[in-house]
């Protein structure tokens, strides 16, 4: 899987060209000591120039602002969303601002920007991605790479379409959730797009998939809310998901969940969960969506700071456990088809602490498990696994349009 160029992502503080009359673009942020008004990861609009007076913040597209109509003097984008503020209502006007994510404070007043912009912003627009703003569709570029090996379909594990071949699901910083498919349409001689799901899943604490949890052939996902309820949300089977169904209450005891395959050797999937004093958990699945009585594997895991199922690493036939602990090193613990693991053995390489660590499967096309990494919270790298429990150097396969708070699993 490749995606999109890193050209995109060198926009920078320096923005693109809006399809407007005259579109303006940011210069570098004005330093004001009021402009640290607005919070970390908001997009805000003042009444005054030097971030002054009232004080808004955007979170939503607004076609027209009401009483905040041709009254903005001031702005600051703490978010990693882009941006942009129009001269006129549903985003139109003879004068745009078009603003980057992180671009920080900016100061309309003073003659800044001829004064065209002070006190005449009418609508604003924002977006995850810069395509999207600029053509209000929602769009996130997805390139195949031009030559992939034919499937192996030893297994469906981490495939959301039913072609065999292993997808991403990518949670953005504005909640929405984007399918993003492992391959190009067959035939296909443009860019695949990645499809938008849904968007309100940032009421949700926690995502994990991986297999088929109701026995329908198609990959699941389980998501958990803030009060602690789990959800279980049926896959189609065409990359996108059913109407959910509740699991149950008390998960916010579980400082991590993660859905592994089939650990217990019936042939159901499981998930395991680490709980706030450490213990990992078994959770047998019963091919209907939730779960059997729980099992305890250990004490011990709080030193592991990420858990990700790779299904088999080994080539024995069983799932696996990879984890990460806070010295930056990777564990392979080996399924032993009980619901517990053997002996762990180390991974090579260090592995950022704060950064996506994520699996899905076979990701190269040859029949074995990968590892996938991010790099400076953008870039994703593949470590390809060679069957034997061990994995290759890293290899540089795509870049996200919105890089920052961002979840890929």
């Amino acid at each position: 899987m490749v995606g999109t160029s890193r050209a995109r992502r060198a926009l920078g503080a320096a923005v693109a060209t809006l399809a407007s009359l005259a579109t303006l673009v940011t210069a570098a942020p004005n330093a004001a000591a009021d402009s640290s008004r607005c919070p970390s990861g908001k997009l805000c609009v003042f009444q005054y120039p030097e971030f002054k007076g009232q004080m808004k913040i955007i979170s939503s597209s607004q076609s027209t602002l009401g009483v905040w109509d041709n009254s903005i003097s001031s702005l600051v984008n703490n978010s990693g969303l882009y941006a942009s503020a129009s001269t006129g209502p549903n985003h139109t006007g003879e004068d745009s601002l078009h603003i980057s994510p992180h671009n920080g404070a900016i100061d309309l007043g003073g003659g800044a920007f001829d004064g065209r912009l002070d006190n005449k912003i009418s609508s604003i627009r924002v977006a995850t991605t810069d395509y999207e703003l600029s053509y209000g569709v929602p769009w996130m570029d997805w390139l195949a790479p031009s030559v992939r090996p034919e499937p192996t379909p030893v297994t469906a594990f981490g495939d959301l379409d039913g072609n065999w071949v292993p997808d991403l699901l990518h949670r953005a910083e504005d909640g929405r959730l984007w399918f993003l498919p492992g391959n190009a349409p067959k035939g296909s001689t443009s860019a695949p797009k990645g499809r938008l799901i849904g968007g309100g899943w940032n009421a949700m604490t926690l995502l994990v998939r991986h297999g088929d949890h109701n026995g329908d052939g198609n990959e699941d996902v389980f998501a958990r809310d803030k009060a602690g309820v789990l959800w279980f949300y049926p896959g189609s089977g065409l990359g996108s998901l059913k109407a959910r169904v509740k699991v149950g209450g008390g998960w916010n005891t579980m400082r991590e969940i993660e859905a592994v395959g089939d650990i217990t050797g019936d042939g159901r999937r499981d998930l395991v969960a680490r709980d706030t004093a450490g213990v990992l958990w078994t959770y047998p699945g019963n091919g209907r969506g939730s779960f059997s009585a729980r099992k305890q594997v250990g004490g011990g895991w709080n030193a592991m700071n990420r858990l990700v199922a790779p299904g088999d690493m080994n080539g024995d036939g069983k799932a696996d456990l990879v984890a990460r602990d806070g010295s930056r090193s990777l564990w392979l613990y080996p399924g032993n088809g009980r619901g517990t693991f053997g002996a762990r053995t180390k991974l090579p390489y260090a592995w950022s602490a704060n950064e996506e660590l994520l699996t899905v499967g076979d990701v190269t096309g040859d029949g074995l498990s990968d590892l996938m990494r991010t790099i400076n919270f953008h870039d994703l790298y593949i470590d390809a696994g060679n069957g034997r429990g061990g994995i290759g150097a890293p290899s540089y396969q795509m870049s996200f349009d919105s890089a920052d708070g961002v979840q890929v699993f």
